[in-house]
């Protein structure tokens, strides 16, 4: 993207028709400025700045001037070699993103219903959380959890990008955490879904000091066929409360008929 914008500001900067290294120098430090300023913007809108967005962003910069300076060579060759250069610097940020989405996909797809991994570098790629002080990534190499804390004054909150899958086949998401308030607390779930029947699902669970297990069911009145998005939050108030994650699993929802059969029948 900043490749793009390098090359649009060029043709801004032009005193004429011709290129020039004026209009070329230009270009390329207000795309650097602009690359700069979105990362250092990042955590105003929910975000967190990263270097190694910025060094992407760089990347394409000099892949967008090499792409303006073609034009300045007299041999017709060299043109479309430094163009052909250009334009694989320019597609390179796009394709690394595309790849870096696909591993992360196929890691959640082996993993699934378990939803949290702290192992694995991809584990934390569709997840974020809010705020946005601490971002799972740096929760996750000091403390190998994620965490959330609530105050007063502060909700705190996770998010997972669920990429529309279907979720009918499971109807509560179970909670391994501990703990660290003075007295019980509620941790609330809320599903955003892709769907025409209900965009949202809310529910809620009260769980205790210490370490334990707790389930959340959702309302069974709507099936979570395109689940766009996971929210997992305590809202603020008192007591102030920290919640560490260990896991978080969808559950299997049960099958009515299973109820009616004799225990023996089931085993």
């Amino acid at each position: 993207m900043m490749g793009v914008c390098c090359v649009a500001l060029e043709v801004l900067f032009r005193t004429s028709t011709a290129r020039n290294k004026h209009s070329l120098l230009s270009a390329a430090l207000s795309s650097c400025l602009l690359a700069a300023l979105v990362e250092v913007i990042q955590p105003w809108f929910h975000r967190t700045a990263d270097i190694g967005d910025l060094m992407w962003g760089m990347a394409g910069i000099a892949a967008g001037t090499l792409w303006n300076s073609a034009v300045m060579l007299h041999s017709l060759w060299l043109q479309i070699i430094i163009r052909v250069l250009a334009m694989v610097g320019l597609l390179s940020p796009a394709l690394g993103w595309t790849a870096q989405v696909m591993m992360a996909s196929q890691a959640a797809d082996r993993r699934f219903p378990v939803l949290t991994n702290f192992t694995e570098d991809s584990g934390d790629f569709f997840w974020s959380i809010e705020p946005a002080e601490d971002s799972y990534s740096q929760q996750i190499k000091r403390h190998g959890r994620m965490i959330l804390e609530r105050t007063g004054q502060k909700a705190a909150s996770a998010h997972l990008d669920a990429l529309d899958r279907d979720w009918t086949s499971f109807d509560r998401l179970e909670i391994d955490g501990t703990l660290e308030a003075s007295e019980a607390v509620e941790v609330g779930l809320r599903l955003d879904l892709n769907s025409t029947s209900g965009p949202r699902l809310r529910a809620g669970a009260w769980m205790k000091p210490g370490r334990h297990r707790i389930q959340i069911q959702w309302p069974i009145s709507v099936l979570p066929q395109q689940v766009h998005q996971l929210v997992l939050f305590m809202a603020a108030g008192e007591p102030a409360a920290s919640l560490q994650i260990h896991q978080l699993r969808l559950v299997p929802r049960e099958d009515p008929t299973e109820k009616l059969k004799p225990e023996a029948d089931r085993q």
